[in-house]
């Protein structure tokens, strides 16, 4: 009897292991260019405001985006937090940690479209693309529409479930036709820039949970709209 329930413990153990690394859990390493589309913005200032390097940490239910941004709030950290529908905005020069909500999005969708004949080679995967567009319906944003290809791999799998909610940026909608992390992103930010950013590491790894920790002791909350 001990035996039988030992091994059924075991086999349990072995499926729920399995079962919880099914999703893709590890780093993201891209490399960011830009070209400006309006004579009044250099790439030098896109780069200082938005970075040219991003590191991805992704959990199955929270992701973080670290971007080596060199503006007012230095580095910065964006905390994904799917099960609470909020995302954090922390820089390590900035005294504040602003949050917004995930399952709000104002902007208007344009196309999402799965294009699985059109590919890119990404680290030596052929990786099939989503078309995401958006357009702001907010007056006085600065930028007007977001025309994004976002090539994907399969078998670096994301949890559907999980990004139902990820509305901010119509994410959710990306997550539903990929599964998959995107690996190779190619969007215009109309009229201000173009930007090509592009996994150049992959690394299966455990993340710590500490790393989605916020410093509430030192700094203030805020949440935006």
């Amino acid at each position: 009897m001990l035996r039988t329930v030992l091994f059924i413990a075991l086999s349990l153990s072995v499926f729920l292991n399995s079962y919880s690394q099914d999703y893709f859990e590890g780093e993201v390493h891209f490399k960011i260019n830009y070209e400006p589309l309006m004579d009044q913005i250099s790439e030098e200032l896109l780069i200082q405001e938005f970075g040219d390097t991003l590191i991805g940490y992704v959990q199955e239910r929270r992701y973080i985006m670290e971007t080596n941004t060199k503006g007012e709030m230095g580095r910065t950290r964006l905390i994904m937090m799917m099960d609470e529908n909020y995302a954090y905005l922390d820089g390590d020069k900035s005294d504040t940690i602003y949050k917004y909500r995930l399952d709000k999005e104002s902007a208007k969708l344009l196309r999402i479209e799965k294009k699985e004949s059109e590919t890119a080679t990404v680290l030596g995967d052929v990786c099939p693309s989503v078309e995401l567009d958006y357009e702001t319906t907010d007056p006085n944003s600065y930028f007007k529409q977001s025309i994004g290809r976002y090539y994907y791999n399969p078998k670096y799998r994301l949890n559907k479930e999980a990004y139902a909610n990820h509305e901010s940026g119509f994410w959710n909608l990306y997550v539903n036709e990929a599964g998959a992390i995107s690996v190779l992103n190619m969007v215009v930010t109309w009229p201000i820039y173009r930007s090509i950013m592009k996994a150049f590491k992959i690394h299966e790894t455990k993340v710590p949970d500490k790393m989605f920790d916020l410093n509430q002791t030192q700094k203030i909350i805020k949440e935006i709209e």
